[in-house]
Order: C-alpha cells, then structure tokens, then sequence
C-alpha cells in the first residue's frame, strides 16, 4: 500500500505542475486513476484538490470501478470534436475522434550498443488517439508504429514522432 501511496503523489505532484504551466480550464482523467482499491481515500482526496485548480472530468476505467462512491466517474465525457471514453470497451463516436487511454502505449529508443529506453507513447489514427500512461507503475505495452497510425514518444523533456521502419529487403 505505500508504494501505491508514493505513486498517487508522484501523480498529484506532476498533474498540478502541468495545471500551473498551462492553465487549463478542464482537466479530463481517462481511467485507471488507481491500480486498486488500496488508494481510494487518496484518490477521492486528489480529485478534490486538482478541481480547486479547474475543472476535473475523471471517467471510469476498468481498474477504478473497484472505488464505487469514493470518486465520482463518468462512462465518458464529449466535446464539439472529441468523444473522451477508457476505450476498453467499444464506443459510438458519431464521427467525433475517439481519446482514450487503456492500452497504455510505449516504445522502446535502441542506441544498437544494447542500451534501450522505455517512453510513454501517445498514438493517433484517424478516428483514435491512444493516451501514454500518465502513472507511474504501468509498464507501458509495446506499440510499433505501421502506415495507419503515428506513434509519439513521450520523454519526460520532449515528444517526438517515432518513424515506422521500412522492411528490409532481401
């Protein structure tokens, strides 16, 4: 339970640095707020505080449905362009761009010495953006980019695009 603990501060400690850089009027958490019911009292109390700073929209994810009445989620929240839902589960968009987050994607910088880093990734296609991991204790699942999709690494001092490798030929 500790470890979960240090994590929710880890969590709370670099949301409200991005809440302060960039002012936002809306905060939207697309699910798995918490790994398990052991940070439910933390969670509910880390809402409250970030919607002090703005408004904050937690939808459901499929590790937060543990929390029942702890925080307050919603199935999925919509803007003008944007269905924001966990994305476990399949959703009607109406032509909106789907903006989810349960697949936690990463991929992996190789020097090809045999060093290798791990990032978050955000991935887009046309009608669905993938969120990176905003946790700290999710690995991440490996995503390799392909023509249909881009896929962005997320350092924690840049963001770039990672460039789909052609194949190599015969």
């Amino acid at each position: 339970m500790a470890g979960a603990v240090v994590g929710m501060g880890s969590i709370e400690e670099r949301l409200k640095a991005l809440i302060e850089d960039y002012r936002p009027a809306r905060l939207l958490i697309v699910g798995d707020l918490v790994h398990d019911r052991s940070v439910a009292q933390e969670a509910s109390a880390l809402t409250g505080r970030l919607g002090e700073s703005c408004e904050t929209i937690v939808i459901a994810g499929n590790h937060d449905r543990q929390l029942g009445s702890e925080v307050r989620f919603l199935d999925s929240w919509e803007s003008e362009r944007f269905h924001f839902h966990h994305g476990h589960c399949a959703a009607e968009t109406a032509g909106k761009i789907q903006i989810i987050g349960h697949h936690h994607p990463a991929a992996t910088l190789r020097d090809g010495a045999g060093l290798h880093l791990k990032y978050p990734a955000l991935v887009q296609t046309d009608g669905c953006w993938i969120l990176p991991a905003f946790s700290p204790w999710s690995a991440g699942t490996a995503w390799k980019p392909s023509p249909a999709s881009r896929v962005w690494i997320c350092t924690p001092t840049r963001v770039f695009p990672l460039q789909a490798r052609e194949p190599a030929s015969a």
